[in-house]
């Protein structure tokens, strides 16, 4: 008898592919909501997708030295650039609490995949990499949980606290 044990990204793909995978899937995120932001007529719709695209740029822009200091191809950004302009335009005329809604199941399937990074990790930079994006996607998944009223707070509290934010925020 095999053990009980979850299937793992890792059981299908690389540690390499699945760093790709992600990093592309920041890239996405950050066209994404810069798009919607430009589209957005609401103010504070617009500024909440303005720190949503930082989020995004922020978390993307931590991999970066270590995807290239190890080799790893970081993916096909054109065709994610591609994808996230398609999307972006399926999306622009969803009402906000509709597309509050939809974030959450994105976030559930990233946090497999980041949790993944995180027990892949071949050293401790990677490790804390992996946990940043973990504490990026947790953030973003609060941030539709309370601006949709399923939990209290500031929706951007969680995201305006993580370390790489608040950087790329003062620069």
């Amino acid at each position: 008898m095999l053990p009980n044990r979850r299937l793992a990204y890792s059981d299908a793909m690389g540690a390499a592919e699945l760093w790709a995978e992600s990093y592309q899937g920041e890239v996405l995120g950050e066209s994404l909501f810069g798009r919607l932001a430009e589209c957005q007529t609401d103010p504070e719709h617009r500024r909440q997708l303005e720190v949503l695209t930082t989020l995004e740029r922020a978390t993307k822009e931590l991999a970066e030295p270590m995807l290239r200091s190890r080799g790893i191809d970081p993916g096909d950004t054109p065709s994610t650039l591609t994808m996230a302009k398609e999307l972006a335009d399926a999306l622009s005329d969803t009402p906000w609490q509709e597309f509050l809604g939809s974030i959450g199941p994105v976030t559930d399937q990233f946090l497999a995949k980041y949790r993944e990074l995180v027990e892949l990790a071949a050293d401790d930079e990677e490790r804390a990499i992996a946990e940043a994006y973990v504490a990026h996607e947790l953030a973003l998944a609060a941030f539709a949980r309370r601006g949709l009223g399923a939990e209290d707070g500031d929706p951007l509290e969680l995201i305006l606290q993580l370390p790489h934010v608040t950087a790329a925020l003062d620069h």
